[in-house]
């Protein structure tokens, strides 16, 4: 790593041993005319996945970093990639991905780079992604469902919330990569939102929509399979939203508060989500979102409800 990359590929990793050999191969096959790096940190893996990280560091030594834990630190700190990967990154750029996702077209790194240095006035560069199903084995509907490359507002990340473009999609500047001090980062429960609501204060966001990576949904230990599953899943979403609010609010004011209106569409929007994904009909109609739909669309929102508590009962 004596060459200083242009590319710090930034990946964080915690029990994911079936996948991480994949997600470092997609690293590894990009077709770049810049050098790059690879840091990888595990969080204190207790299934082999940190076996894995140091057989690829030790086959790849010059390209590689691997940055383990002895103690599981995103249970004492929010932010891994804030407090232990960033420091040690010395790219011009960074692009991430989990180590239960992976990157799909060998040019994605060439291709978002290429813009970002013709285009000084934008602060990071996405595209879209497919989605697999790790309980179904299959593929769902990409995202964006935007089919026309363009520009990105910060309004429509607001109202796209964490899941409108994949993380491991994104190529951003390292020097826009700051407000992480700020009130909106440190309340959020998760650090990727607050990430991208800040980028965007800095510049400009651009899309591709060419499928580059895939996102597994549901994978051992992601944020999917802890919140959307089992009997505390409800629980676990509220308590996520409620951080989610506190950190939307924070950032209202941050942004001396233009962008009030689509925070509280935002908000309004993760309520009625929360109450159709668990069929909540007495919390669900009483929403805004609700309020706004047609008469049929009002009744297709009390038919899901029945739909949910129906099938609930029968498991």
């Amino acid at each position: 790593m004596n060459e200083k990359p242009l590319v710090s590929i930034i990946c964080a990793t915690y029990n994911q041993k079936d996948y991480i050999a994949q997600t470092i191969e997609s690293f590894l096959m990009q077709k770049v005319d810049f050098p790059i790096e690879i840091l990888i940190h595990d969080d204190a893996s207790t299934d082999g996945t940190a076996d894995i990280v140091r057989q690829y560091e030790a086959k790849y030594p010059n390209l590689i970093k691997g940055i383990y834990q002895t103690e599981n630190q995103y249970s004492k700190v929010l932010g891994i990639c804030i407090n232990f990967i960033y420091p040690a990154a010395r790219g011009k750029y960074f692009a991430e991905c989990e180590g239960d996702d992976y990157w799909n077209d060998p040019y994605k790194l060439q291709k978002q780079v290429d813009f970002l240095e013709a285009h000084p006035d934008y602060s990071l560069c996405v595209h879209r992604c497919k989605r697999f199903n790790c309980k179904t084995k299959s593929y769902e509907k990409s995202f964006p469902q935007e089919e026309h490359e363009r520009d990105f507002s910060l309004k429509d990340v607001i109202l796209g919330g964490g899941g409108f473009f994949g993380s491991n999609t994104v190529v951003c500047r390292r020097d826009f990569v700051q407000d992480y001090k700020e009130d909106f980062w440190q309340s959020s429960p998760v650090g990727d939102f607050p990430q991208m609501l800040s980028l965007a204060c800095h510049g400009k966001i651009h899309y591709f929509p060419q499928e580059m990576s895939v996102y597994r949904l549901y994978a051992n230990g992601s944020w999917s399979s802890q919140t959307m599953i089992g009997p505390e899943a409800y629980d676990k979403r509220l308590k996520h939203i409620t951080k989610m609010r506190k950190s939307l609010k924070a950032f209202d004011a941050f942004t001396n508060f233009n962008y009030s209106d689509a925070i509280q569409e935002k908000l309004d929007l993760n309520d009625f989500n929360l109450y159709w994904d668990f069929g909540k009909w007495a919390l669900l109609k009483k929403t805004s979102h609700y309020k706004q739909r047609s008469f049929i669309g009002k009744l297709k929102a009390a038919y899901h409800c029945i739909k949910v508590s129906l099938k609930k009962f029968k498991d």
